[in-house]
């Protein structure tokens, strides 16, 4: 995965052991994408926020294939809170972690997670 593909997104600890600051670009609304035509009325809603957050994490911090590695999935995370970052092309998000199916893989990798943000190298995203 070229950085490229994750240029302006970080993520930071929060002090919560569940929780992390998301930084990423501000996505589409539901009710714009349904005013575009990119989603019809009466199609469910999938938040890209989420996405990039996985993808994120997994691919462009951890290294890991989402497909085939990544134990967390869409269900296992809710935005918390958000926030406009600037002007507005921006958003920073409080991710939260749900524990609802949780497992040893899920934990393992957020440990690895928590392990590669902890070094005094890491700065938001990957070097």
């Amino acid at each position: 995965m070229g950085k490229a593909r994750f240029r302006g997104l970080y993520l930071q600890n929060t002090g919560h052991p569940l929780c992390f600051s998301f930084v990423t670009y501000t996505p589409q609304t539901r009710e714009q994408m349904v005013a575009c035509g990119d989603l019809g009325q009466d199609e469910e809603y999938f938040n890209p926020v989420i996405f990039d957050f996985l993808l994120f994490v997994s691919e462009g911090i951890l290294g890991w294939s989402y497909a085939d590695l990544f134990p967390i999935g869409y269900d296992d995370v809710k935005i918390v809170a958000s926030r406009i970052r600037g002007a507005g092309i921006q958003h920073e998000y409080l991710i939260g972690i749900k524990q609802d199916c949780w497992n040893e893989s899920m934990d393992s990798a957020l440990s690895h997670l928590r392990i590669v943000m902890s070094d005094a190298s890491w700065k938001g995203s990957p070097i």
